[in-house]
């Protein structure tokens, strides 16, 4: 079975669609980027999952490597593209490689009708504008909703990355069985929870 680099990451829970900026500094994930650049065929993809005082979650997300800037003292500045996410498994370090890998493991989400997501979707988004209300410009979230691409799935991924909430909440997110339970819970800490202080509106 196939193997993939592993990046273990604590606050960072990836999300299908959005793009993550990275620095690499320490010498393991500079070896990571180096070997990721060198693949001359397909997605240069590795493995991004959250880690804890309690160790490393078994859920992550698949990132692709989109562009990557070396710096004069061998660090690097990456932006990858979130992917769906995987099971993190038979977690272990290659012979000549100082970074760890995972087993290509995908773990599809449960997805309904577009119907059922759109309308979800919708819902989620409405209690979204009241979350952020006297927090951001209306404006310009406006706009960025607006900009959204079509699938629920990624407007999911906007609602989940804009939540100020602990990463086990949004770890708890990724792992949720489908896209529309991931919208139910997207909202319920949207209600239950603040942004910068401000009471979420239901």
């Amino acid at each position: 079975m196939r193997r993939l680099p592993l990046f273990p990451l604590p606050e960072t829970v990836v999300f299908p669609g959005l793009l993550i900026p990275l620095y690499i500094f320490e010498e393991r994930y500079k070896q990571m980027v180096r070997h990721l650049l060198a693949q001359s065929e397909g997605p240069r993809r590795f493995v991004i999952a959250l880690t804890t005082p309690a160790g490393l979650r078994e859920v992550g997300g698949y990132v692709d490597l989109l562009a990557a800037s070396e710096n004069p003292d061998g660090t690097f500045n990456i932006v990858c593209r979130g992917g769906e996410r995987c099971r993190v498994g038979g977690v272990g370090t290659l012979e000549n490689t100082l970074y760890q890998t995972t087993l290509d493991l995908p773990y599809p989400l449960e997805r309904a009708t577009r119907s059922e997501e759109i309308v979800a979707a919708w819902d989620a988004l409405e209690t979204f504008r009241s979350y952020m209300a006297g927090v951001a410009d209306p404006k310009a979230l406006e706009e960025a909703i607006a900009n959204l691409p079509d699938d629920p799935l990624y407007q999911a991924s906007f609602l989940c990355v804009n939540l100020r909430v602990p990463a086990l909440d949004k770890q708890a997110l990724l792992e949720a069985p489908s896209l529309l339970a991931r919208l139910e819970l997207a909202q319920a800490l949207m209600r239950q929870g603040s942004f910068a202080g401000h009471p979420a509106e239901a």
